[in-house]
């Protein structure tokens, strides 16, 4: 260290002392710099002997252009921040890609490429918000959302990259048997085979071990993103040397010629050997080499996090401290490739790699990692590669941190185990402690470890609903997985609250994977998925991609329930859903193979439902208004109009709906109804029908409501044929002048000029001729509305709103409507035909009316009540009594 200490201060000449961080790293070798240094971009030369620009000058230069960059990005952002949500709406495009890409890799040796498709969509809308996130201002308050959003599709694309590597090995292995024998595992190996070649054989006899790395492979890559993310543009270090504890050895190189230095640089250690700090534990390193070397350790850890253990020892390198580079090397395993057979002629000697006395270090670096002199930093990264579980756990914050530490310590436990016990070594190994033996861990205690930790962030974390769904990948419990995600439906007062947009598109996607490589066995639980799914998109405004996930149902009866309630959700999110957008929706389902009748029907019946109790109005006379509500019921009705082979189920349904306006006597909204239906409708079923069975007589139920259809049309057509009597005679009847009326009375016309007189007798001619042109128009309206009313009352065979045949059940919801029409309805067209009679006159007929009602025939009396049979018999008495004052006979 004295030869040293001279050989610096030689060197060192007569650079200036006051400044020890200047000028140090002219003195390096070129060839050290180009071959350690090159390449990396987190370290800058400092000190070439030319120099191009002053520093000031740069710092100018770089302050400019940071300028110039920072105002271009903040006139983005203020485009970009516009959304309410920055880069929401981008995001959303996720929907779309993953359906492209389900299918697009429709086949089952595609599931794979279909993972990392889904991994790589979900990384380009990381990468993309994480860029907006950084050009944005600092403190935006919407940014707040977006870091949310970034971090979500983080954990989406983990998981997906999860998948594809656990289960990619767990189909391709063809030995799942994670107990094979060690003497099997190693049989047909020469004892003097390496630790490394076993080491290979382990991991590809045992299932677990495997898994298990796939794991921490996946935790470090996972790391290594985040670490790239934060850190990759901002340098480590800030000094501009490579020598180790520089001011340190500054220091000391200073005391020894006398200079005088400050208080920082009292007591500190004499010797610059790297056990210097625990040898001589009284004494101290300069208070920057000791800031400098924690932020040393706490990269290096963080690189071997990352899993990146060649960037840790380049830190090393670069900080100038290659010793800890070397410690690093002491776990590798083992490997002289001289010790195989070999067949060449040359029989040339190849390097051995890795530490032939890994167990000697093994053993020292777990006491170092008890040494309480040495800090967490260090002790963990020894920990870390040692096996040492306890002192590794304090370096370790997150959840994941904590999974990677015992997975590391459980997966150098098994190999430590494996190797000393199928390896002939040819000397007596070290004894390791007790407490590594006494690691025995498995991937369920290390879940169940995890659970129940004491530190409240940690289970926290542990609870989130990715970490759980990765928590079941890593366990390979599949139908767990299912059962779990399956109860998030049903949280809460609504499944929205609980499970995020991107949250369900994952379940989703997982269930038809698992589905696909033959692991789900619960169809219910996958089915119930892909509902809360495909309810999701259509709340989004993505009903178009809705279609392909309920195909995926494997019941068909599911598929036509939950279409048809995607369907009902478009017309409630519109206030009025156009033809084309319904026939569009219509064809989405049939490309997929859905029933798209059944599903028309359904939709039809879910937005016409009127309830199950239908409010009856006792009153014939009155009309309820038309509601908005029964508007859209109407128009629901245009699902059934997209093809003519649904016409019997418009038929059905428009029957159905018009019987519950009829008994809330809204009868608008009956010909509302009505004039929605095509009039061809009645031929089209016929042509369809006989083209289809050659029979000209229609099936019974749509003969039925052929049979309701005809009726509801003759009550219509009575009652606007009476409505039209009505205004024509008591509201459009020619009115009398005053001077018809003085003529008529006799008034004194004589006094009256002859001018006068004239003109009066042409007012009088004109009135006769109206009253003649409204007679004639109130006689053929009489014909008219006496001829339709006929129609209700004479409906042929069975009479008005009845059945032709018999069904099996006679007591349904439809025929105890029909008999409630029949009692309001019959009457209320008597009646007012009895109206029409006695207005007009015609009393006789009015007795031909009395016979009909009386007919055994039509027994129409039978659904009369006593109240309608008494009105309508004292309006037939009156009519019997004018009728003996004219002296006809009756």
């Amino acid at each position: 260290m004295k030869l040293s200490l001279e050989k610096s201060s030689n060197m060192m000449g007569a650079v200036s002392l006051a400044s020890p961080n200047r000028h140090t790293m002219s003195l390096m070798s070129d060839d050290l710099s180009r071959t350690i240094f090159e390449g990396d971009p987190t370290f800058t030369r400092i000190g070439l002997a030319v120099q191009r620009k002053t520093l000031d000058e740069t710092r100018v230069d770089l302050t400019l252009n940071n300028m110039s960059r920072k105002k271009h990005n903040e006139e983005l952002m203020s485009i970009l921040l516009e959304e309410e949500v920055p880069g929401v709406e981008n995001v959303l495009e996720l929907f779309e890609s993953f359906l492209q890409t389900f299918q697009s890799y429709g086949a089952e040796h595609q599931v794979f490429n279909q993972c990392a498709e889904y991994e790589s969509k979900c990384g380009e809308q990381v990468t993309a918000l994480h860029k907006l996130i950084q050009m944005a201002p600092q403190g935006h308050k919407k940014l707040a959302q977006a870091q949310e959003l970034e971090q979500e599709l983080r954990f989406e694309r983990d998981t997906w990259r999860l998948v594809a590597s656990l289960y990619q090995d767990r189909l391709n292995s063809e030995l799942q048997d994670s107990e094979m024998e060690s003497e099997e595992i190693w049989s047909g190996l020469d004892d003097a085979t390496s630790e490394d070649d076993l080491v290979r054989q382990l991991y590809d006899k045992n299932a677990i071990i495997r898994q298990a790395q796939l794991v921490v492979d996946w935790l470090e890559q996972r790391a290594a993103d985040v670490y790239h993310d934060s850190h990759y543009s901002q340098a480590e270090f800030y000094g501009d040397a490579v020598t180790g504890w520089e001011n340190t050895l500054h220091s000391l190189i200073s005391k020894k010629r006398g200079i005088s230095t400050d208080n920082a640089e009292q007591n500190l250690v004499t010797q610059m050997d790297p056990d210097a700090p625990n040898r001589e534990q009284s004494r101290r390193l300069h208070p920057l080499d000791k800031e400098d070397e924690m932020r040393l350790l706490r990269s290096v850890f963080a690189r071997l996090r990352c899993g990146q253990m060649d960037e840790a020892q380049q830190l090393c390198f670069r900080a100038g401290q290659p010793f800890r580079a070397a410690i690093l090397e002491g776990w590798k395993l083992f490997h002289d490739p001289n010790m195989k057979s070999r067949t060449d002629v040359a029989n040339t000697k190849e390097s051995p790699s890795g530490n032939p006395y890994r167990d000697i270090w093994k053993t020292m670096s777990w006491k170092e990692c008890e040494n309480v002199q040495l800090s967490v930093e260090e002790r963990s990264i020894l920990a870390l590669l040692c096996g040492h579980l306890k002192a590794l756990l304090p370096a370790c914050p997150s959840w994941e941190d904590q999974l990677w530490a015992h997975l590391r310590a459980m997966i150098d436990h098994c190999v430590e185990k494996e190797l000393r016990r199928c390896v002939n070594y040819k000397r007596q190994l070290q004894v390791l402690p007790d407490e590594y033996w006494n690691q025995q861990l498995t991937v369920e205690s290390i879940f169940s470890t995890l659970a129940a930790s004491r530190e409240k962030t940690l289970v926290a974390e542990g609870r989130d609903q990715y970490r759980i769904i990765q928590r079941y990948l890593i366990m390979d419990d599949v139908d767990g997985l299912l059962e779990e995600m399956s109860s998030w439906l049903s949280k809460g007062d609504s499944w929205s609250v609980h499970l995020r947009p991107h949250m369900l598109r994952l379940m989703a996607h997982l269930s038809l994977f698992f589905r696909r490589i033959g692991r789900g066995s619960s169809d219910d639980l996958i089915g119930s998925i892909l509902e809360a799914y495909v309810l999701q998109l259509v709340n989004l405004g993505r009903t178009d991609l809705a279609a392909v996930y309920v195909a995926q149902l494997p019941l068909p009866e599911d598929q036509i329930r939950l279409y048809a309630q995607c369907l009902v959700m478009v017309e409630d999110q519109q206030e009025s859903c156009e033809d084309t957008e319904r026939q569009r929706l219509l064809y989405l389902a049939h490309q997929v193979g859905l029933d798209v009748n059944a599903i028309a029907k359904q939709v039809v019946i879910t937005l016409c439902n009127q309830g199950d109790n239908i409010q009856h109005t006792s009153d014939a006379s009155l009309q309820v208004a038309t509601s908005a509500e029964d508007e859209r019921r109407i128009r629901s009705l245009s699902w059934l109009l997209m093809d003519p082979s649904m016409r019997s189920q418009l038929l059905i349904q428009a029957n159905t709906l018009m019987r519950g306006y009829l008994l809330r006597r809204q009868i608008e909204a009956v010909k509302l109804t009505f004039k929605l239906i095509p009039p061809d409708t009645l031929k089209i079923l016929s042509e369809l029908w006989e083209s289809r069975t050659g029979l000209t007589d229609l099936p019974t139920e749509v003969a039925a409501a052929t049979r309701e259809y005809l009726s509801i049309q003759a009550y219509i057509d009575a009652l606007d044929a009476f409505q039209e009597w009505f205004t024509r005679f008591h509201h459009s009847k020619p009115k009398k002048t005053e001077a018809s009326v003085q003529q008529q009375r006799g008034g004194a016309s004589a006094q009256l000029s002859f001018t006068e007189n004239l003109l009066k007798e042409q007012h009088l001619k004109q009135h006769q001729v109206e009253m003649l042109r409204w007679q004639a128009a109130v006689d053929s309206l009489t014909e008219t509305a006496i001829d339709k009313l006929y129609n209700v009352l004479l409906f042929p065979d069975g009479g008005w709103m009845g059945d032709s045949v018999q069904f099996e059940d006679e007591d349904t919801p439809r025929q105890q409507q029909q008999q409630l029409l029949r009692q309001s309805c019959i009457p209320h067209a008597a009646l007012l035909l009895c109206n029409v009679l006695t207005s007009t006159h015609r009393h006789s007929q009015c007795l031909e009316l009395a016979n009909v009602v009386a007919s055994e025939q039509q027994s129409l009396y039978k659904v009369c009540s006593a109240e309608q049979l008494a009105q309508l018999t004292k309006q037939l008495r009156q009519a019997y009594v004018k009728l003996l004052d004219l002296g006809e006979s009756p």
